[in-house]
């Protein structure tokens, strides 16, 4: 399991510093909530992606930052 998704399952499920990266793989390998991590660190939330889409169509909508 890659350590950036043992870092998200990590935060996600508020693990203790503690506990060992090869213990929270051996625990979460092949559970929906390492799938979740997984796919959380490839994707946008989805408000996020309207956010960009309304941005291009509409430019005026752009948050100001």
């Amino acid at each position: 399991m890659d350590k950036a998704v043992i870092d998200v399952i990590r935060e996600k499920e508020q693990l203790p510093d503690s506990m060992m990266d090869s213990e929270i793989a051996r625990e979460y390998k092949g559970t929906y909530t390492a799938a979740r991590a997984a796919v959380s660190l490839d994707h946008k939330p989805l408000d996020q992606v309207l956010a960009d889409a309304m941005g291009k169509v509409f430019p005026f909508m752009k948050k100001k930052k």
